[in-house]
């Protein structure tokens, strides 16, 4: 407990100390902040609350293909339901693992084993890891224009054919190194799933994945519409990408200061003043993680996982970690 009260206090330390120095390094004008606010255009920005349920519904129901996948039979309305409640759990956690709690609406109401429910867990953020490094990768060529002043719909394109190509030799790799692996272990467990990324089946995953983050970004371009800044959806994609990939360093609380920081940044590149981006990120933040998490922080109190099963998930951990050190202990002294 004391350690986790201290990793919270210097997370809290790490958003305030960027805050002040984002605020007392630029020219911050508290009257054009007000004004900002005081002209936000109602109709998009209450629009664009739709966002965070729309963009999480299709993503529940990519999820549910890929336990459908795995011999699960879980209905829609459940794995929205999970989907949104582990979201509001993830918030709070690094890197989002507090999504985790998924597999154990799965395993509760199904029956189904661990390693089947993490599996499609592991798939499930693959495909937006994929599509934050795609997008992110691609902003950082674009907005340096290292390739040339183009759209960046072709930097999307080429970068997007030298990522297949990394994966297509990282599967080579994985299938060298682990050519036998023992069954439920983690280089099993991704070799399994980084095979299984671009099967036929695995279609319909990438088309859903895709309409999310389309999704995501238009709802995002009608918050800036809300605060009177036209940019094109890819163009956002971009900078949310960006912005996403640095609120996964485990330096502050909820991302606040590394976001608002990097969209100071970011929203430089289109010459938008740093309170514009400051106004940005107070609205993203409460029409998606705010009002997302309330919702998820709901379904959450209407139905939690089975602490018990969490347990007992535990202590089966613990006792295979047991076994292995014991064997690997007993291989030693036998060589």
């Amino acid at each position: 407990m004391k350690k986790g009260l201290t990793t919270n206090l210097l997370k809290l330390l790490g958003s305030a100390l960027i805050l002040w120095l984002l605020v007392s390094r630029i020219e911050w004008d508290k009257k054009t902040f007000s004004e900002v606010l005081g002209k936000l255009d109602l109709f998009w920005y209450l629009l664009s609350l739709t966002g965070v349920l729309l963009v999480l519904g299709v993503k529940s129901l990519r999820w549910n293909r890929l336990l459908r996948y795995e011999g699960c039979s879980y209905s829609y309305v459940k794995s929205f339901h999970a989907y949104l409640a582990s979201f509001t759990i993830g918030l709070i956690t690094p890197g989002r693992l507090g999504e985790i709690a998924r597999l154990y609406y799965v395993r509760e109401d199904t029956g189904t084993g661990f390693y089947k429910s993490f599996k499609t867990i592991v798939s499930d953020r693959i495909f937006d890891f994929a599509i934050l490094i795609w997008f992110g990768a691609t902003g950082m060529l674009f907005f340096y224009q290292v390739l040339g002043d183009h759209h960046g719909s072709l930097y999307l394109l080429l970068v997007g054919i030298v990522m297949f190509i990394i994966w297509f030799l990282l599967k080579l790799s994985l299938n060298k190194l682990i050519r036998n692996p023992r069954q439920l272990s983690l280089p099993g467990l991704i070799k399994e799933t980084w095979g299984e990324m671009f099967k036929p089946r695995m279609a319909i995953p990438w088309l859903l994945t895709l309409l999310a983050y389309y999704i995501f970004y238009l709802a995002n371009q009608w918050i800036f519409r809300a605060i009177h800044i036209d940019l094109e959806v890819t163009d956002i994609g971009f900078i949310l990408s960006l912005m996403s990939l640095a609120t996964l360093i485990p330096i502050s609380i909820a991302g606040f200061g590394t976001r608002e920081a990097s969209l100071v940044f970011l929203l430089g590149f289109y010459g938008i003043s740093p309170e514009i981006a400051i106004v940005f990120s107070i609205l993203q933040f409460t029409a998606f993680f705010l009002w997302g998490g309330i919702t998820g922080w709901i379904l959450w109190m209407i139905k939690p996982v089975s602490i018990s099963l969490i347990k007992n998930d535990y202590k089966a951990f613990i006792d295979m970690l047991k076994k292995k050190n014991q064997s690997e202990s007993l291989k030693n002294i036998q060589e």
